[in-house]
């Protein structure tokens, strides 16, 4: 006979349960849903079945590395990764808050199918932690069943969010890329909360500057107020993260700092200063404020912070280079040098320019033409000795400096101009040279009421003719034309017929004020000059012939290294031998010079 037995104590506990399972069903309340009715499953995108009060869900989408599948009523893809979670195989949908309002997410739940061959497990992160970790995995038994109202619950994290927040759903592991897995009937549960508290603000300090030997420095990151929980963010290297580089001028790695619940202590990073011995400019290091967590805890503020490193080495003495090193050209008129480097000289001319500079540099080697399409560092005038340092290039076949550096050294008198009586070459460009004895070709030429430069042009009595540039800057602009026979110095330059290489002819000669404009120069010898000159043989072993035709007195000679130093001085007739038995086998520069002019040459002393 069967018994019945009453249990009045169980009975109360099976309804205890199903009553506390009421309440908390109350009160995880759904905020949206994608039930995809109607759904063909391959959709792009589907929308939610109605927008929430206060909140907005978007579409559900996948992402890049599945492909839409056909599934009724539900939202499917195929290709899913046959391996470890890929980042780019989810579905994702997104939850954003009204203005003014909080996201208290307390769960989800959904339900998945996969087919024979589909995934095997699946995960759901978020970008709360910029979906670097699992919400949770689930490991989908090996059948097609539809596995219905799977709840997903989700951390305090998710209870007090001020921004949006996306979740994606990956599914992984599948036994074949053709296999399919399709999700249904997705659930946000929670609430959007209105009378939001505003998140503190997270900011660097003011951007700082230190020497290069300061070592290790603090980098304090402040809260604006204390959290309710414990905040964290990140202190890395900006996008553009300045001039400076790493190693060579500091050493850093991203860095996580945590304030603690209701503390407003600054946390502090630190970066570590590379002290070189290397002579350079103040660099900067941009540092920046990123994934601050968890997510609308806190708001960054200053996000930027620049650390200015100001450089404590000396800085190294400049190689001086002669400037007849850099005279030497190309066949297509370009120079056979190229870089940069420094010359020292004396200026000689006005500035021709308005706005930057354009002038010439004379050393006792040779000149060279000055440019800067910028104002320089200070406004150099006639007879100022320099050091200048520039890129060596061409302007329509005149070598010149463009220049980057320049240092006023003293005065300096200028030398005297060579005589030239023959047309100009490549010999006269950035020389002070005068042409003895000229008359005005067209005396109409010289304009008085011009705006701008203008040539002229003279010749000597021989027929050699010169063209004669006149810049706004020389006092001789505007000026009527000399009458009769005069003498005319000025500075040998090149504005070639071509503007670009190969670079031929237009050698002129330009004018510095109107007393360039003188009394017939009588009396002339011959000039020295790199044409009529000969050095033999070169390269040398212990002497070297110095040989002007028709000319048979002394002159000066000295050689410099090519630096400008003078390391061998002496006499020697113009047509007899000059011994190099005390230097060194190498490279060096020939100056010769009589009472009136100067040539240079470079000799190689074997």
């Amino acid at each position: 006979m069967k018994q019945t037995y009453s249990l009045p104590s169980v009975r109360y506990v099976v309804l205890s349960a199903a009553l506390l399972g009421l309440t908390q069903a109350a009160q995880a309340q759904q905020l949206g849903q994608y039930s995809f009715t109607g759904a063909a499953g391959s959709e792009v995108t589907f929308p939610a079945d109605a927008q929430p009060t206060n909140a907005t869900l978007s579409v559900m989408s996948r992402g890049t590395g599945v492909t839409p599948s056909a599934g009724a009523n539900t939202f499917t893809a195929v290709d899913w990764t046959t391996t470890a979670l890929d980042a780019a195989d989810y579905f994702s949908f997104s939850v954003t808050p009204s203005a003014g309002y909080t996201l208290r997410l307390d769960s989800l739940r959904l339900d998945e199918r996969r087919s024979g061959t589909g995934v095997r497990d699946w995960a759901i992160r978020s970008s709360v932690d910029n979906f670097a970790t699992n919400i949770i995995t689930v490991n989908v038994p090996d059948n097609t069943d539809t596995r219905a109202n799977k709840l997903v619950p989700l951390p305090a994290t998710f209870a007090n969010l001020n921004s949006a927040v996306e979740f994606r759903i990956y599914g992984y592991n599948a036994e074949a890329t053709s296999g399919s897995w399709r999700v249904d009937n997705v659930r946000v549960l929670g609430a959007a909360v209105a009378g939001t508290t505003t998140a503190p603000t997270v900011s660097f300090g003011p951007a700082i500057t230190v020497a290069e030997s300061a070592g290790t420095i603090q980098i304090p990151v402040s809260l604006s107020a204390a959290p309710t929980q414990s905040v964290t963010v990140q202190v890395a290297l900006a996008a553009s993260a300045g001039t400076a580089t790493s190693p060579a001028d500091y050493t850093f790695t991203t860095q996580t700092l945590t304030f603690p619940a209701g503390s407003t202590a600054a946390q502090n990073a630190t970066l570590t200063v590379v002290d070189d011995a290397i002579f350079e400019s103040a660099e900067t290091i941009i540092l920046s404020l990123q994934n601050v967590l968890p997510a609308g805890a806190a708001t960054i503020g200053n996000g930027s912070y620049t650390i200015t490193i100001t450089d404590n080495d000396t800085a190294p003495a400049p190689t001086i280079t002669a400037i007849s090193a850099l005279k030497p050209v190309n066949a297509d008129g370009t120079p056979t040098q190229t870089g940069s480097f420094t010359v020292a000289g004396v200026i000689y001319g006005p500035n021709f320019r308005t706005t930057g500079y354009q002038g010439t540099i004379m050393d006792r080697t040779g000149g060279l033409g000055l440019f800067s399409s910028t104002n320089l560092s200070f406004a150099p005038i006639e007879g100022d000795s320099v050091q200048v340092t520039g890129t060596l290039g061409t302007f329509r076949g005149l070598s010149q400096l463009t220049v980057t550096a320049i240092t006023r050294l003293g005065t300096s008198k200028l030398m005297r101009p060579r005589v030239v009586t023959t047309a100009l070459t490549e010999a006269e460009e950035s020389q002070l040279i005068v042409l003895p004895n000229v008359t005005a070709t067209t005396p109409s030429q010289w304009s008085t009421t011009a705006t701008a430069a203008y040539t002229v042009d003279v010749q000597t009595a021989a027929g050699v003719s010169y063209a004669v540039r006149i810049n706004p800057a020389s006092t001789l602009f505007n000026q009527p034309a000399p009458t009769g026979s005069f003498s005319l110095t000025g500075i040998g330059s090149q504005f070639a017929t071509t503007s670009t290489a190969p670079y031929a002819g237009g050698y002129q000669i330009v004018p510095r004020t109107k007393e360039d404009v003188g009394s017939v120069i009588t009396g002339i010898r011959q000039a020295l000059t790199a044409g009529n000159v000969r050095v033999f043989p070169n390269p040398a072993t212990d002497n070297l012939t110095i040989q002007v035709a028709g000319r048979a007195a002394k002159a000066t000679v000295t050689v410099t290294d090519l630096t400008g130093r003078a390391v061998l001085k002496g006499t020697s007739t113009l047509d007899g031998s000059f011994s190099l038995r005390s230097l060194r086998a190498g490279q060096y520069i020939l100056l010769v010079q009589d009472a009136n002019t100067l040539t240079s040459h470079k000799i190689v002393k074997q």
